[in-house]
């Protein structure tokens, strides 16, 4: 009648206790009318009757507050209710053989539901058994006792059987409940997640974007000036022009970013030559001398082509603003599976241990960060005199 599964007793007790009183009570009320009945047939004296409604009322009463009378005082509760059942027996002898098979099996259903410890649970049945031997060998002989059990074994095996399945539907609804509940918290937390990239990538969009180019502006800007005192107004107005370009382009790739647009994302434009237009863009502009070698791999998915080009382009833009360098080199090429980008300087070095810890200075943390999403390493070595980073990335095909 019992199963071998664990069962908790705040997800297996309360609810059960709860959602059945509703029923309960009708059965009780049906109980109580059929022993009324049965008892009538012999004979029914009026102050036996008043007894016996009365404890009716009391179990039926105790019953709708299980729930409460559970949570501290079980064994109390239990007791109570079958004594109450076998007194009300011994007042309606004729009529007890349906008032003791149909209550008694109820509390030993309950006795089930409260105690998921099978000890606990023996020892309610037992006891329950006992005293409802006693009551019914004390009202009829041994056939009559007999042919209780008959009756009364079935009952338990059904409301047992009910109760059970009971127990294990709300089981389940609890797993759903906590399945749901853990969906939900880390649903919350990829959303928290997701916020947090999101910031990160504006960010790194933001200074590949508007912090570049305005800092390229500033330092055009600051040359124009230079040239200007030193009266050289065809040179300065060279670089009004670059600066205009630089605006122009720097505008366009704001607006990319707000947009949420991948910068060139003409599918027909070859990574290449992206490459080659950025390296005379910065020849150009810095007017430094750009050794550029590609070794391209047959293809190149989007989002590697994007980030490879920003860190190019982000390695261009420390080398002009600190660097002091007059040479540069940058090589593209593949081994194996992956792509190796190197950009090298001869410019005066820095302490590789202050990156990251310098505010304002967000190029090489955002260089890193584009790295680590798509799956690179990032190296870099600098000391007095140059600088190297290289980059090993895996290629990879699609979006």
């Amino acid at each position: 009648m019992t199963t071998n599964r664990k069962r908790s007793p705040l997800s297996a007790r309360s609810p059960i206790l709860t959602m059945s009183r509703g029923p309960l009570l009708g059965w009780i009320s049906l109980t109580f009318g059929g022993t009324i009945i049965l008892q009538s047939l012999s004979y029914l004296h009026i102050v036996p009757l008043l007894f016996f409604i009365g404890l009716i009322m009391l179990h039926a009463s105790l019953t709708w507050h299980a729930d409460s009378l559970t949570q501290k005082h079980s064994w109390v509760y239990l007791d109570i209710q079958s004594i109450l059942i076998n007194g009300a027996a011994l007042l309606m002898p004729d009529g007890s053989p349906i008032l003791i098979a149909a209550l008694n099996p109820i509390i030993i259903s309950q006795s089930y539901v409260i105690y998921p410890n099978k000890r606990k649970f023996a020892i309610a049945l037992i006891k329950n058994v006992l005293l409802f031997s006693i009551t019914t060998s004390y009202l009829s002989d041994p056939l009559h006792w007999a042919l209780y059990f008959v009756w009364f074994i079935p009952m338990c095996v059904v409301m047992l059987t009910i109760t059970n399945l009971a127990v294990g539907q709300l089981q389940s609804q609890y797993r759903t409940q906590s399945f749901l509940t853990e969906l939900e918290i880390a649903h919350q937390r990829v959303e928290e997640l997701s916020i947090a990239n999101e910031r990160q990538r504006m960010a790194r969009d933001l200074h590949d974007t508007l912090a570049q180019g305005l800092a390229g502006i500033v330092m055009q800007l600051e040359a124009i000036d230079a040239h200007l005192q030193a009266n050289r107004p065809l040179r300065a107005q060279e670089i009004v022009h670059q600066a205009m370009g630089r605006a122009r382009r720097a505008l366009t790739e704001a607006r990319d970013v707000i947009d949420n647009l991948r910068i060139h994302s003409d599918s027909n434009v070859d990574f290449a030559q992206r490459v080659a237009e950025e390296i005379e863009r910065f020849r150009q502009e810095e007017q430094l001398d750009v050794q550029l070698e590609l070794e391209m791999p047959a293809s190149m998915s989007k989002l590697l082509s994007e980030h490879a080009l920003h860190i190019i382009r982000e390695s261009l833009t420390n080398i002009a603003k600190h660097a002091e360098a007059s040479r540069v080199w940058v090589r593209v090429h593949q081994i194996r599976s992956m792509l190796i980008i190197e950009i090298r300087d001869n410019g005066i070095g820095f302490n590789t241990a202050t990156i990251g810890k310098s505010l304002g200075h967000y190029g090489l943390v955002g260089m890193q960060e584009r790295v680590r999403i798509i799956g690179g390493s990032f190296e870099i070595e600098s000391g007095s005199e140059g600088t190297l980073i290289r980059i090993q990335v895996p290629l990879t095909e699609g979006e």
